[in-house]
């Protein structure tokens, strides 16, 4: 993937951490993604899938928040027939749990990726052009 596809992909990030968001917001906008979308939490994050003025291409998903946590996110998203976002969308979990039960936990639910907090620019960009080149190669 080229820089100049990086700037037409839009990335969803989802954590409770306003400080974190911002990080990766940063990390992204360092990588040369052009649209990226924030939410507190997974209720806001699925509210945003649903209303998303273009596509999202990838979700950056944190486990532990409020309101709706990042396992409870995934099952919303991979379960859903809402026509109004793809249910497919590669999504990456982001985590301070390196934990093999908590791996595997997230990975029975059908993510694409798992990243562990504090992430680097390199982690982030590998995971996400495997992920987008996964989902491609889906479809």
């Amino acid at each position: 993937m080229t820089e100049d596809e990086f700037k037409y992909l839009h990335i969803l990030i989802i954590d409770d951490e306003a400080f974190m968001r911002k990080l990766i917001e940063r990390t992204l906008g360092d990588i040369g993604i052009g649209i990226i979308s924030q939410a507190a939490n997974g209720r806001e994050g699925l509210s945003l899938l649903q209303s998303a003025k273009s596509k999202v291409d990838l979700v950056i998903c944190d486990l532990e928040m409020p309101e709706m946590n990042g396992f409870d996110f995934v099952k919303q998203v991979r379960n859903s027939t809402d026509e109004r976002f793809d249910s497919e969308v590669p999504i990456l979990i982001l985590t301070g749990h390196a934990d093999e039960e908590t791996v595997r936990g997230a990975a029975n639910l059908g993510i694409n990726g798992y990243l562990v907090k504090p992430i680097s620019r390199k982690s982030l960009e590998g995971r996400i052009l495997k992920s987008i080149k996964t989902s491609a190669a889906k479809n």
